[in-house]
């Protein structure tokens, strides 16, 4: 007790002395000590090797519902490591530990107030704000509303263990807003008791702390965790106070069965918006905020408790139960830069639960199921008076239900061969009842109603080289933001749900015995979409979006990774990304669109990824990013420059007895590259761009004493 008691002195008494000494270091200081310890490595690189590479036990890839390991996977799917999410990162957002997987393209990391805008092979890039058609899970309980919008500010990466991600249409699984998935697996506790403090400061005025602490033994594991951020961003305007806890609670009785606790609780007082700018704006100082995001004191604030239960059972060899069940409470406040309604606030509930059933033989799985969710919204609309809160202008309570039944399964026609299918049925209704009747009553209710289906086939060549065929269907119903009426209440009942079909090959290969024993993938993939839902913005309510179906849209597309392992110490990771995403059919009021290319993702983009560990502790990580050009409207008339940048990161970590200590130092843009980290798309007056931060600094310490 005496060590915790010393780790928490640590962690708060001498934080703000720490962030003085942090945020002192210069840029040129940060590159030269890069200068010297790549001059080290290549010299330790020469001089040491390993003993040998630890065997590791296969991965196993849960979010196929159909547990598998890697290469018996028959879809695109990429797994990031704790390591690659945690070390010497500044774990601000999940866009540096996204950056390696082909197929995803990550908008917004620096605007807390918009939350990261994550597209999977082009889904979820129509949001502007918040996470759309991208299913998110987090230690299977689900982290998407039952409308389709999800968002990442209750994850605490820095407890993060594992992130899945399902690269393609997955609705015959999961149900609406599948147009990929994401899991996020938090950690749990090594055997004995640890606890940890972490200290990061930076340019921009970043201070973080973090605390985690946990117990594991054979029957019980716990682990706690707690972050605090205060953050005052590269742009005016931009400032984001956090505070996140989070706890996972597991046991496993002698029978095999598992039941897991977990309690998620965030506090986000302060998360300001810097807005859109013009692209004159931004070549006149790219720093400034939007002036009418300063008028109206544009920003939002979070509180939000959530607690999830999941249990698993064995039912004598090949038969499992499986439960989950969860429920949330959010409260929301923001402030939108405009006059009419610019200031929203809504009381959340959201709960569910699920109930499954698995059967696995030698040449057979599968696994059905039941879920149910519901959320309800009081949401209530003032008109913003330059920041302050005017008359009340719409207040109405929200209902949304998504219910949905499915079976999934494969079978293994010969050792190599197996089929696999899956099938789910989903309705989904929204219900609003009008509570501001000084213009009408507005209530009203729509139900969607889906049949998802999918198949495909999967042929091992040998126990690591598979390849696989797939076609998969999804579908988005508009979130109860996008429901919102231009003409006043209620629904916008002009939309329909957006529906997507999509066919793709593709081949998972290692190749351990070839020197640098090099593995890769490669997907290629087709996909039609009818009636898309895409933003659009009104000159009477800048700032806010308002959605429409078109016609048609198609999405080809290639996705590559190669990896390779030249020492024992190091490794280089390249991903390669080729989206031809285009409408096929779109005549709007401002034009015939018919042939232009989606906005918000680039044709082309790519990663390159180096790591190395030394055996002393040092480890050096080089991230660059290329990203082609882009369109940031549907009428094509706004193109957006390509860009590259790079980040590194450096650590050195020590064990001292039980003691173990390891100081991080980042640069991030380390050749001063100017780009958007954002782009607002078909915002109204041009107002595109969000720049991302110049070069700048971060470093830290972290401290681990295991009893």
């Amino acid at each position: 007790m005496q060590v915790v008691f010393t780790i928490g002195v640590l962690h708060f008494v001498s934080k703000q002395a720490f962030y003085s000494c942090m945020t002192s270091f210069t840029s040129r200081a940060a590159l030269t000590a890069l200068s010297i310890f790549l001059s080290l490595c290549v010299t330790w690189a020469d001089a040491e090797g390993l003993d040998g590479v630890v065997a590791l036990e296969p991965y196993v890839v849960q979010a196929t519902r159909l547990e598998s390991t890697a290469f018996e996977v028959p879809a695109a799917f990429s797994v990031i490591d704790q390591g690659s999410i945690q070390r010497a990162s500044a774990q601000l957002s999940i866009n540096e530990a996204l950056q390696t997987v082909p197929g995803v393209f990550v908008l917004n990391p620096y605007n807390y107030a918009q939350d990261s805008r994550i597209a999977i092979r082009g889904f979820g890039a129509r949001s502007n704000f918040g996470i759309r058609g991208v299913r998110l899970v987090v230690d299977g309980i689900p982290a998407t509303l039952p409308d389709g919008q999800g968002g990442v500010d209750g994850i605490d990466l820095g407890s993060a263990q594992s992130i899945e991600i399902l690269r393609g249409p997955s609705a015959s699984i999961y149900g609406p807003a599948s147009g990929g998935v994401i899991r996020i697996e938090t950690e749990s506790a090594p055997e004995g008791v640890f606890a940890e403090s972490r200290f990061t400061a930076g340019d921009y005025g970043l201070q973080k702390t973090q605390f985690k602490s946990g117990w594991g033994s054979a029957a019980w594991n716990a682990l706690v965790s707690s972050s605090y951020l205060d953050y005052e961003g590269y742009r005016g305007n931009s400032r984001t106070i956090n505070s996140a806890f989070n706890t996972k609670l597991r046991h496993r009785g002698e029978d095999g069965a598992e039941l897991t606790m977990v309690v998620n609780v965030i506090d986000y007082p302060v998360q300001d918006d810097a807005g859109g700018l013009t692209a004159a704006e931004v070549e006149q100082n790219p720093r400034q905020a939007r002036a009418q995001n300063l008028q109206f004191d544009a920003g939002e604030s979070v509180r939000q408790h959530k607690l999830g239960f999941a249990y698993r059972r064995p039912l004598g060899d090949v038969h499992e139960l499986r439960l989950n069940a969860f429920m949330l409470e959010r409260d929301f406040a923001n402030k939108l830069p405009f006059l009419p309604g610019g200031q929203v606030q809504f009381d959340r509930q959201f709960y569910g639960g699920g109930v499954a059933y698995g059967y696995t033989e030698s040449s057979f799985r599968l696994v059905a199921g039941l879920e149910l969710a519901q959320q309800v919204d009081d949401r209530s609309r003032y008109d913003n008076l330059n920041g302050v809160q005017g008359p009340l202008v719409l207040e109405q309570e929200e209902k949304v239900s998504n219910f949905g039944g499915y079976v999934t399964g494969e079978l293994d026609l010969t050792e190599a061969f197996s089929l696999n299918a899956a099938l789910r049925y989903d309705t989904v209704q929204f219900d609003v009842d009008d509570r501001f009747l000084a213009d009408g009553d507005d209530a009203g209710d729509i139900t969607f109603e889906q049949v998802s289906p999918s198949g495909g086939f999967r042929w091992m060549l040998s126990p690591d080289f598979t390849f696989y065929g797939h076609v998969a269907t999804s579908f988005e119903t508009p979130t109860t933001t996008e429901f919102d009426n231009p003409l006043g209440g209620g629904f916008n009942n002009a939309l329909k749900s957006q529906t997507a079909v999509s066919y793709e090959l593709g081949v998972r290969a290692g190749l351990p015995e070839l020197p640098w024993r090099p593995s890769f993938e490669v997907a290629l993939f087709t996909i039609r979409i009818d009636d898309a839902l895409v933003p659009y913005e009104l000159a009477a309510f800048p700032g806010r979006d308002f959605y429409r179906n078109v016609g048609e849209s198609r999405k080809d597309g290639l996705e590559a990774a190669f990896r390779l392992f030249p020492t024992d110490h190091l490794s280089a990771t390249f991903s390669y990304t080729y989206s031809e995403f285009s409408y096929e059919r779109f005549v709007a009021t401002a034009g015939d669109f018919s042939g232009n290319q989606l906005p918000g993702v680039p044709e082309h983009f790519g990663n390159l990824r180096l790591d190395y560990r030394h055996p002393s502790g040092f480890s050096l990580v080089w991230n660059t990013r290329v990203v082609g050009s882009l369109y940031a409207d549907d009428a094509n008339t706004a193109k957006v420059d390509p860009y590259t940048f790079s980040d590194v990161r450096l650590s050195w970590e020590r064990d001292f007895g039980s003691w173990t200590v390891e100081g991080f130092v980042g640069l991030n843009n380390v050749f001063d590259e100017s780009y958007a980290a954002n782009i607002r798309i078909n915002a109204f007056g041009g107002r595109y761009y969000e720049p991302a931060p110049q070069r700048n600094m971060y470093a830290g310490l972290r401290i681990r004493y295991r009893f």
